[in-house]
């Protein structure tokens, strides 16, 4: 059913590791935590009571591996056992947050499941983590969202009504010749494009935590819409060097304004994150059905660990140059979320102190 490792596995040892489970569990369930142990290689999966009652299994009942993921709601089951495999395959950590299928309540319980080597020795075959209730702070989550939305769209209208405003001016200030004026409403005009788009990215993370991300396809050119993004994040921060790598001119069938959105996020990630005139670099390549775009930048860079939590909601990288810059943390939320409603892929390669490359894909009808 699952593709797992098969054959003549060795099963799992009752040395040290599981004797220890019983002190770890006395600590942890008091705290309503479940701990559990995945052998790495035969996939022998050993829960402790309370990771069995989250999943909606009784204290005596067996609950192996497979049986844990038939539990996880169907949309989420694929990426739960990628993540697994792929923390397994690389020896680095697991962080995964999922609705499991409750029978005995209405709505599913969210579980936040976190895992990793005890040791950097590879030849450690015994992955071990905990599984947390995280259902309350979802929807505390959806409430926050819901009330966002709400303010948002209410400061939605009279910003874009000062817009028109202020590009009237503009126009009047222009046929006078007033270069003070213009250059006034400029600067105007500039804060509240600023405005609207941190009220756009708010109800967009509204619509996405609600699971309300609505697409309007439709075909374009997808260089002469990196080149109106690229322009207009030139004129928000004009200190830095983006330039267009050489590639074909591609069509794609996608949401334009949303994938706009996205290019938006990434370049003016890119031009916060790394230094004035440090140069941005951005491709765009075509590969059989699948268009890919990258975002390539000079800056701080990214650690392994942020990396892992980079395309979560309101999860922002905390570190001594991160932390006078100004964000929400709902950038990379909304276009992993965005990217992945059009079956694209969206992920990103960095090491700290040597810049980091953005990259995500479409399919090409």
């Amino acid at each position: 059913m699952m593709n797992k490792p098969t054959g003549n596995q060795p099963a799992i040892e009752t040395n040290e590791p599981f004797l220890t489970l019983d002190i770890a569990q006395m600590a942890l369930d008091s705290a309503n935590v479940g701990i559990w142990i995945l052998h790495a290689t035969s996939w022998n999966f050993l829960p402790s009571t309370r990771t069995k009652a989250l999943f909606g299994f009784l204290p005596e009942e067996e609950m192996s591996f497979d049986d844990a993921l038939l539990k996880v709601d169907d949309k989420h089951r694929r990426a739960v056992l990628a993540a697994v495999e792929k923390a397994i395959k690389q020896h680095s950590n697991l962080y995964v947050e999922c609705p499991v299928i409750s029978p005995t309540e209405k709505k599913n319980r969210w579980l936040s499941i976190t895992g990793g080597f005890s040791t950097s020795d590879l030849t450690n075959s015994y992955f071990s983590g905990i599984v947390v209730d995280i259902t309350e702070q979802k929807q505390n989550d959806l409430r926050r969202s819901k009330f966002i939305g709400m303010v948002s769209h209410e400061l939605k209208t009279p910003l874009t009504a000062l817009k028109a405003y202020v590009q009237m001016l503009n126009n009047w200030a222009k046929k006078q010749k007033d270069s003070f004026t213009i250059g006034a409403l400029s600067k105007v005009e500039k804060q509240v494009k600023k405005m609207l788009n941190m009220i756009n990215s708010l109800l967009n993370l509204s619509g996405a935590e609600a699971g309300k991300i609505h697409l309007n396809k439709q075909e374009f050119d997808m260089d002469e819409l990196i080149r109106e993004v690229i322009d207009e994040t030139l004129f928000i921060t004009s200190s830095h060097n983006i330039t267009i790598a050489p590639g074909d001119r591609v069509r794609v069938n996608a949401d334009r304004d949303k994938i706009e959105q996205v290019m938006v996020n990434l370049l003016s990630n890119a031009a916060k994150y790394s230094g004035k005139e440090e140069p941005i670099e951005v491709a765009c390549t075509k590969e059989e059905n699948t268009l890919t775009v990258s975002i390539h930048d000079q800056g701080m860079g990214i650690s392994p660990d942020d990396i892992e939590k980079l395309f979560l909601p309101h999860y922002r990288a905390e570190t001594r140059e991160t932390e006078k810059i100004a964000g929400f943390g709902i950038g990379l939320y909304l276009c992993s979320e965005i990217i992945h409603r059009h079956k694209g892929k969206i992920w990103v390669e960095s090491e700290p102190g040597h810049g980091s490359t953005f990259k995500f894909t479409l399919p090409i009808n």
